[in-house]
């Protein structure tokens, strides 16, 4: 019988211990998630940003028969590069080099 009461006692402590660290992990959850939703807020605009210079770079390529697929996710992607390019090919295009 004691050993019953010694197991019970130890299922007792442990389940407590338990429950304590779940909610503890479960605070940690919610600051975390709350700390994420408030960095993503911040970013939007450079997303918009992102966005907007890839539609650049496909508007461009396709007004110089260029494929604008590629240049949109490029635009996407590689943006400030990607105007540099897209400035230096369109600098040659009115030169009349390729």
């Amino acid at each position: 019988m004691k050993l019953f009461h010694v197991i019970l006692l130890l299922l007792v402590l442990t389940s407590s211990s338990m429950v304590s660290t779940r909610v503890l992990a479960q605070g940690d959850l919610e600051h975390r998630v709350s700390t994420l939703e408030h960095s993503y807020s911040g970013s939007r605009g450079v997303d918009v940003a992102v966005f907007v210079c890839g539609a650049f770079c496909a508007l461009w390529a396709q007004n110089t028969g260029r494929n604008p697929w590629l240049w949109f996710f490029l635009g996407l992607f590689f943006n400030v590069i990607t105007v540099l390019v897209l400035l230096r090919k369109n600098a040659n295009d009115k030169r009349g080099k390729t």
